[in-house]
């Protein structure tokens, strides 16, 4: 857990902006924090939430205490005056229910609610939309005067990982706050000095690249047993006649064994998806390296890259793994469904 903005590793152009919004009273309503999954917008959110809320540093100085009932609050999620709002894991889309009640209660319940009472504890409001890629347009009409017209002394943040998931009504009632991968060198030092972990330099360097820069995928790549999955995945994919049976099975054994939850379920398949990308773009670099370069390998590499972004689109897992297999065994790429 990153305790102040001195630790936060490779943002800093978003800290000196958003120090100089508060430094200058010019801190906006609603922003929208968009990245790739990992890069640190939750810590971001986290961050400015118990920096406006701090019961000993005021927010100008930018160094939240982390001590005080505010800042631990902020960190355990029960601080009355944070109203935050989630895509439930059963749902493919945040409920309109969310945003303004019950069909019996409108307006009288909500996140768009909560946000007008008066403050409990401190000067300021911060209204947080974790999962705003998954805002359909009915729910996006609940939020956009909210958005276009908050309280005084009210911040609302919304967490996407792209420009393109959003909605045109909500992008144009936010100033967008772009959180970037980060370089191999700031995910290094990120995993050392505020995670602790100790593997090797070579081990930390490996699962930062195939894990993209995803923060949270590298720490499950360095952790447990994935080493041992990444090595019997390899021995799969590297087989000059893949055995698309033992590939499916082996992809379907490993998601049920991350349990019942679908987040770890989504997590584990992200993780096996981007082991395959980092393993045939490892081919193609050697294959190009000695001018053998060979037409099948860049065909799995696309189609390891086009698995991640199915997997984005909520595709069918059980499809998924079974289309995946196929087309590696064959080094060809079919289609499931429109895939951008």
């Amino acid at each position: 857990m990153t305790s102040n903005w001195s630790e936060l590793v490779g943002q800093d152009h978003v800290r000196s902006g958003l120090q100089a919004a508060i430094s200058q009273n010019r801190l906006g309503g609603s922003y929208l924090l968009i990245g790739p999954n990992g890069t640190g917008k939750h810590t971001l959110v986290d961050l400015l939430a118990r920096t406006l809320l701090c019961r000993i540093s005021e927010p100008q100085a930018m160094m939240p205490c982390g001590h005080c009932e505010a800042c631990q609050q902020v960190t355990a999620g029960t601080h009355p005056d944070v109203v935050r709002v989630a895509k439930p894991k059963d749902k493919t889309v945040i409920p309109v229910k969310e945003f303004i009640g019950e069909q019996d209660a409108r307006m009288k319940e909500g996140f768009c609610h909560d946000l007008r009472i008066r403050p409990l504890m401190g000067g300021w409001k911060v209204g947080i939309i974790d999962d705003a890629d998954f805002l359909n347009e009915e729910g996006a009409n609940c939020l956009l005067k909210t958005l276009e017209e908050p309280p005084s002394k009210t911040v609302i943040l919304l967490i996407g990982t792209s420009e393109q998931k959003q909605l045109p009504t909500i992008r144009s009632r936010c100033q967008t706050i772009r959180v970037g991968p980060l370089s191999r060198e700031a995910s290094c030092r990120l995993l050392r000095e505020v995670h602790g972990l100790e593997e090797s330099e070579a081990d930390v360097l490996e699962a930062v690249e195939i894990s993209g820069g995803d923060i949270h995928a590298a720490l499950r790549l360095l952790q447990g047993e994935s080493g041992q999955i990444r090595s019997t995945l390899i021995r799969f994919l590297e087989s000059r006649t893949p055995d698309p049976v033992a590939i499916s099975k082996f992809f379907s054994q490993q998601v049920n064994e991350a349990g019942k939850d679908p987040p770890k379920r989504r997590a584990m398949l992200r993780d096996l998806f981007s082991i395959s990308v980092q393993h045939f773009r490892q081919q193609l670099r050697a294959e190009v390296f000695t001018g053998q370069s060979l037409p099948k390998t860049s065909i799995r590499l696309d189609r390891s890259l086009r698995a991640l972004r199915e997997l984005d689109r909520s595709a069918n897992q059980s499809a998924l793994i079974e289309s995946f297999a196929s087309d590696i065994a064959a080094g060809e790429s079919s289609e499931l469904g429109e895939i951008g």
